[in-house]
């Protein structure tokens, strides 16, 4: 007997009563999750912190070596995981960022692997630890996922209520690591599950705060200097400056992404080859510019205390001490190769994800921005300001989640005097981003890798985008022009179709005969032999190519008023779209089940 079962035969009869019990039931399971899920979050943490402490030191004891030995330090981490990974995992995937999360979410029913429980505790807080240009924000996510996602399946509970535990355990760990509780909610909410309704936040919350409390009182958080943030309606137009450049340069990075992982499959040598290779780069990176490597979180607190000077300069700055235009410059290095840095780092082997990265990538750009206005003589915007409007601009545009990037800030930073500008940011990064790249960070990755994304439902903007070529009808009788009207009837007896595509010897599509066209002739025999198939043929119908979106077909219906369209292929007909298809699509989606 499931958990379902046992809770409707605890009430009997009163139906109206198991609802309600089953309501409180997950709040307590997601309780229970995000406890685990912040735990865990905090484990990770003190594993990082410890390989810390050993990293700085192994460079207090290295004397003059130490500028040489501090940037080979990540590559530690990153052979240390591949050591554990070639232990356990010589024969199987062992995925690192949050798509599995996000796969399985919208995949309701599917398993999350039991490894993801407890694996990246290790592996991401080695790498990380060891300065890795990454953060473990996406590994605490993973985890919390894969820690609801084994609950629910111990318990027996159905497909939907495992989904919900799944996003409510990656919402504790967002929400665990950042201290941000609303953040991971609506992360789980924008990422995870997009079709899901604001109800489902009460669950989300309560993972997400409990995940909080135990970090918390764990003494886990990012501390950020506290600031009064303030902003000028006439500095709305910077805003909208930043918004649009931090979804140019979420755009970068998306693409980036997709090329690095291109590139990591072709490397020979497998595992080893991939981290020799990651390796080699994130020395040299980290040689000339020590601000690339680990989370970045330290030179965030840095810029937002107006120590832009504090920043490293390493080998490729020599000195930027009172020199606008080398800081200024190395500012827009340093936003331009932090992801690159990030996506080396996870490509060759390290366990991280793309959170922190994107926050420290948006907090270089936002005080480029202002050291470029300071030279301009516009100083009416404060540089915690744009810092903080480059941060929520770069997350929202990777993430292509406008409330995380905008809510994350607000709780992180205390920053909620910015909400009006933050909405500015947050709307022109995720527009850009989206316009310049279909999906976001993990989607793009996905299909460069060939992962079935295809599969995935349960949004009505992927339903619009559906290609019509996967949805078109393509076992179709045809007919010929000089076909007999007797032939015709035989294909009409041995069919279901109410209209019949004549095509030419080339393939082309040269016409369309109706069933209704054929009624009034089938009972006078004598034309059998004397009627043919451009007797009976109509116009054209409307037709797109198979890569057409359904979002183009539906309008197309619309504007033609016509009962089908013909799907080509490099102008050869492939098929026949009918209105029942697109009622088909969209039936899919409504039969997903409200999750609480």
């Amino acid at each position: 007997m499931n958990f379902t079962e046992r809770i409707h035969s605890f009430f009997g009869k009163q139906s109206w009563r198991h609802a309600d019990a089953l309501r409180v039931a997950m709040l307590s399971l997601c309780l229970v999750v995000g406890m685990l899920s912040g735990l865990a979050s905090v484990l990770m943490h003190e594993l990082a912190k410890f390989c810390r402490l050993l990293c700085r030191w192994a460079v207090e004891h290295s004397g003059v070596a130490a500028p040489w030995v501090a940037p080979a330090l990540p590559a530690v981490g990153i052979f240390l995981c591949i050591v554990f990974l070639e232990i356990f995992f010589r024969h199987r995937r062992y995925e690192i960022s949050l798509w599995p999360a996000i796969r399985e979410a919208r995949q309701m029913g599917k398993k999350i692997h039991t490894y993801h429980a407890f694996c990246h505790i290790l592996t991401s807080g080695v790498a990380v630890g060891m300065g890795i240009s990454a953060g473990m924000e996406a590994p605490s996510a993973l985890t919390g996922a894969a820690i609801g996602d084994g609950l629910g399946r111990r318990m027996g509970l159905s497909a939907e209520s495992r989904t919900l535990l799944l996003c409510a355990g990656a919402s504790a760990g967002i929400g665990a690591i950042f201290n941000a509780p609303l953040t991971g909610a609506l992360f789980a909410c924008e990422v995870l599950l997009p079709s899901s309704s604001a109800v489902l936040l009460v669950p989300l919350l309560i993972a997400a705060a409990s995940g909080a409390v135990v970090s918390q009182l764990c003494h886990l958080a990012v501390n950020f200097p506290n600031v009064d943030y303030t902003w000028r309606l006439g500095n709305l137009w910077i805003y909208a400056v930043i918004g649009l450049t931090s979804g140019a340069f979420a755009a970068m990075v998306i693409k980036s992404a997709k090329a690095v992982s291109r590139l990591a499959v072709k490397v020979p040598g497998g595992r080893w080859g991939r981290g020799f290779l990651g390796s080699v780069v994130l020395y040299l990176l980290f040689l000339l510019l020590p601000a690339l490597s680990g989370q970045g979180f330290n030179f965030i607190a840095s810029l937002l205390s107006n120590h832009i000077g504090d920043l490293p300069d390493g080998m490729l700055f020599f000195s930027t001490a009172g020199n606008a235009a080398l800081l200024i410059l190395m500012l827009l290095v340093l936003a331009l190769l932090k992801p690159i840095a990030s996506l080396f780092s996870t490509a060759s082997g390290g366990d991280g994800g793309m959170f922190a990265p994107s926050l420290v990538t948006g907090c270089f750009l936002g005080g480029f921005f202002y050291l470029v206005l300071q030279q301009l003589n516009i100083t009416t915007i404060p540089a915690l300001n744009c810092m903080a409007a480059g941060m929520a601009g770069m997350l929202a545009g990777v993430m292509h989640a406008p409330l995380t990037g905008m809510f994350l800030i607000a709780e992180m930073l205390r920053g909620y005097g910015l909400f009006v500008p933050l909405m500015v940011v947050v709307a022109l990064a995720t527009f850009v981003s989206k316009l310049l790249n279909g999906g976001n960070l993990y989607f793009t990755v996905a299909n460069a890798q060939r992962d079935p994304s295809k599969t995935l439902p349960p949004t009505l903007d992927d339903q619009e985008m559906a290609k019509v070529g996967d949805l078109a009808d393509r076992h179709y009788y045809t007919l010929s022009q000089l076909d007999s009207f007797r032939s015709m009837l035989k294909t009409l007896m041995i069919s279901r179709q109410g209209v019949f595509p004549v095509l030419a010897a080339d393939g082309r599509l040269v016409g369309m005969v109706s069933e209704r066209h054929l009624r009034p002739f089938i009972l006078d025999t004598r034309l059998y032999d004397q009627l043919i198939v451009d007797d009976f043929m109509g116009p054209l119908p409307p037709m797109l190519p198979d890569t057409a979106t359904v979002g183009e077909a539906a309008r197309l219906f619309d504007r033609s008023n016509a009962e089908v369209i013909a799907i080509t292929h490099n102008g050869r007909f492939q098929g026949i779209l009918s209105k029942s298809h697109l009622l088909e699509n969209y039936r899919r989606l409504l039969g997903y089940h409200e999750l609480f």
